[in-house]
């Protein structure tokens, strides 16, 4: 169409119309589905197209850096790229350098240049020489071909572990025990097994002697407490920290005495069956921190002697023993660190400990451990013959034992348990002498049917932990001794009584000191009255008298109870959770008015506090009250 054809708007407006017309005038095109090339596929990448329609999309990677590199990717996590190195480390980076790159290949640079070949100007290769640029877009792509990844929960060191189907797995640091072969490092299962420094292996045969029969016979040479019991739970200890990952529930075990009991001895002989310090992170003094980065990601068992009490650093303490009772179960660990990215692992290791006196604890830590007491041993007894290569083949004939009797653990533990229940110990107490009690048999092996000889042990050990059990007690007992030792000055005179002695005189018991009461109160009533106008300021009351009589404890934070309960776990109103915990606690229905204060509480009867019921030590027949553990007579028949 020339330019002078399009003179005016108007021929251009009639040509349109005309256009318009024809289409719509036009018939309908029938189509055939079957006809249409097939669409690309909607995953938001462009797909060029042939005459037959798009070609396939491109295939996905492969997760190797090339085919059969010697460095495994294992995946992304943020900014870091995960690595098994060519020695089978765990490795993270967050850049590709060329030292990087040179230092996982272990300086393999000949093997690099092969597959990243650098070239001159003259397109000659560069002998020495690799292409950094694209060995790290490989290893960058590799990475991210594998997905997100990070080694919390998947990464296993040295030490004991299983399987999805329980079956045993020894990871000896240089290479991988697995259904009976040894493998190198490497991914398994989905769990990546990366080298470390060797630990000791199992034996080849367990040899002439019973190893577990000859170990048992040198720790009856210490002298225990419960003589008849503890060289055997020793036994099961030791077996347990050789074990570590591999157990559900890992004991915390401490042994403590005074001087000259042997305890630095039992820390030698732990030390050579172990294998010596590759088998075992021995310490005398030691750091939460410092434990985690030397553990790692391994299950190898952590002995820490001469962790007495310490004053003036009550939070190191305090952190080590969380760290094993974290341990215990395999709990997740959260820490902060400098770089604001944090922490985040698992613990999977078996604990000692060794003092002379233990720290203060809570009960939940308590709780947890295996206390084995030692006295002092005799003036004249003999020198214990420590050879260290003799006691490492019987640790690696022990070992051996324990790996070939793996597959009788289960139904060990569920006999034991059983047994320990019949007679009173559950929860943690079963968790705890359950697991060392089965491997002492696992290890001794003692046929695990003989439900006979099992269930005298468990009633003689029942009977020998009834006083630890009371002197444990719970987090609601340790919260009641200390309101009822706190010392309280009514009149600001200098009269200072205890709490519990104001509780006692509320409810007219025997026990409390009758220069208490101001004036001479004539009832029972009357001293109940006074000492409650005295508890009312303080937010607590007393209902009843005698045996029946009940304290309360209210649920919002009166000043008073603050003021006592200041600087302990129970400060700010937690009391009240611990309370409603106690024996026999009920809930009030309604809210009392303490001194003008209403608030809702808990009722505590003085049962649940057999001290307060206690006949007066002034008098005679002191010491028998409720709640006494007389020791238990010994058991007829037992062995």
């Amino acid at each position: 169409m020339h330019a002078d054809e399009l003179t005016t708007p108007a021929a251009a407006h009639s040509g349109l119309d005309q256009l318009r017309a024809e289409l719509r005038d036009a018939p309908e095109m029938e189509l055939n589905n079957d006809d249409l090339p097939p669409a690309p596929p909607n995953d938001g990448m462009d797909y060029e197209q042939d005459a037959n329609g798009p070609v396939d999309p491109p295939a996905p990677g492969r997760g190797e850096v090339w085919d059969g590199c010697p460095v495994k990717p294992l995946g992304v996590y943020g900014d870091l790229c995960f690595y098994l190195d060519v020695l089978g480390q765990l490795r993270q980076i967050d850049n590709h350098s060329l030292d990087k790159i040179r230092n996982l290949f272990g300086g393999r640079v000949e093997l690099l240049s092969n597959h990243f070949p650098q070239y001159d100007q003259h397109g000659k290769r560069k002998a020495g020489k690799f292409d950094q640029a694209q060995a790290a877009a490989a290893m960058n792509e590799a990475c991210a071909d594998r997905g997100v990844w990070s080694p919390t929960g998947r990464a296993r060191g040295a030490g004991c572990w299983t399987d999805e189907d329980g079956n045993l797995i020894y990871h000896a640091g240089d290479a991988v025990l697995i259904d009976g072969e040894w493998q190198p490092p490497g991914v398994y299962d989905g769990k990546v097994y990366s080298a470390s420094d060797p630990i000791p292996r199992p034996a080849l045969n367990e040899g002439r002697n019973d190893p577990a029969e000859k170990l048992l016979d040198t720790l009856e040479t210490w002298t225990w407490r419960r003589p008849d019991i503890d060289p055997h739970l020793a036994l099961g200890t030791i077996c347990a920290m050789m074990l570590g990952g591999a157990l559900e529930w890992r004991p915390v075990t401490w042994t403590t005495g005074d001087a000259a009991t042997g305890k630095s001895e039992f820390q030698k002989l732990l030390r050579y069956v172990m294998g010596g310090e590759a088998g075992l992170l021995q310490a005398a003094d030691a750091t939460e921190a410092g434990i985690r980065s030397v553990v790692g990601y391994s299950s190898l068992p952590v002995a820490i002697d001469e962790f007495e009490p310490d004053p003036d650093n009550p939070t190191k303490t305090k952190r080590v023993i969380e760290l094993a009772r974290r341990a215990a179960s395999g709990g997740q660990i959260f820490r902060g660190s400098t770089d604001q990215k944090g922490y985040q692992g698992n613990a999977f290791s078996c604990f000692l400990f060794s003092s002379i006196l233990l720290p203060a604890m809570p009960s939940q830590d308590r709780s947890r451990l295996i206390v084995l007491n030692l006295d002092r041993l005799p003036e004249d007894a003999a020198k214990l013959n420590l050879d260290p290569r003799a006691w490492r083949n019987v640790g690696a004939a022990l070992r051996l034992r324990l790996l070939e009797a793996w597959p009788t653990w289960q139904d060990r533990l569920a006999t034991w348990r059983t047994a320990l229940a019949k007679h009173g110990q559950t929860g943690r107490a079963a968790d705890n002498y359950g697991t060392v009690l089965a491997l002492a048999d696992m290890a001794l092996g003692i046929d695990s049917a003989q439900a006979k000889t099992t269930d005298a042990w468990a009633q003689k050990l029942a009977q020998a932990l009834s006083n630890d059990t009371v002197e444990v007690g719970s987090n609601a007992d340790d919260m009641l001794h200390h309101l009822m030792s706190q010392y309280h000055d009514a009149w600001r005179r200098g009269e200072r009584w205890l709490l519990s002695q104001f509780i006692m005189a509320a409810a007219a018991l025997p026990g409390a000191p009758a220069s208490i009461f101001p004036g001479d109160p004539h009832t029972d009533m009357d001293k109940q009255n006074q000492m409650n106008v005295i508890l009312a300021k303080l937010g607590l009351r007393v209902k009843g008298l005698k045996h029946e009589a009940r304290l309360f404890l209210p649920n919002k934070p009166f000043q008073g109870l603050c003021d006592v309960f200041e600087g302990s776990v129970w400060a700010d109103g937690v009391w009240a959770q611990a309370a409603s915990r106690l024996p026999g606690a009920e809930r009030s229905s309604t809210a009392l008015t303490l001194a003008g204060v209403p608030s809702r509480g808990t009722w505590v009867p003085f049962s649940a506090m057999p001290g307060l019921l206690a006949f007066p030590a002034e008098q005679s027949g002191a010491g028998m009250y409720a709640g006494s553990n007389p020791l238990p007579p010994e058991i007829e028949g037992f062995e």
